[in-house]
C-alpha cells in the first residue's frame, strides 16, 4: 500500500516511518488510518509511478489482481529478474 493518503479535502497524509502514524501539513500530531477514514471519510491513493489519485478500494483491488498474476505467470514460466 502507498504511504500517501488523500482525502476529500485535498490534504496529503504522509506515513512517519518511525511511528507508523500519518501527518499532513496542518496537523501536527499523529493519526491512525482508521483515524483518517473515520474523520474524513472514503481516503484516495496516490499511484507510485503516475502520480494519479484512484480510490483507496480500487487500489487494493487492483493491487490484489496485480499480485494474483504475478504469483501465476511465477508459478508457470518462472521467476523473473529485471
Amino acid at each position: 500500500m502507498s504511504a500517501q493518503f488523500v482525502d476529500r479535502d485535498g490534504d496529503t497524509w504522509t506515513r512517519d516511518p518511525e511511528s507508523g502514524e500519518y501527518f499532513n501539513r496542518h496537523v501536527h500530531s499523529g493519526r491512525t488510518l482508521s483515524e483518517l477514514r473515520t474523520e474524513w471519510g472514503p481516503l484516495s491513493v496516490r499511484e507510485g509511478d503516475s502520480g494519479r489519485l484512484i480510490p483507496e478500494e480500487e487500489h487494493r483491488t487492483t493491487s490484489m489482481i496485480r499480485r494474483i498474476i504475478r504469483e501465476e505467470l511465477d508459478r508457470r514460466f518462472g521467476p523473473v529478474t529485471s
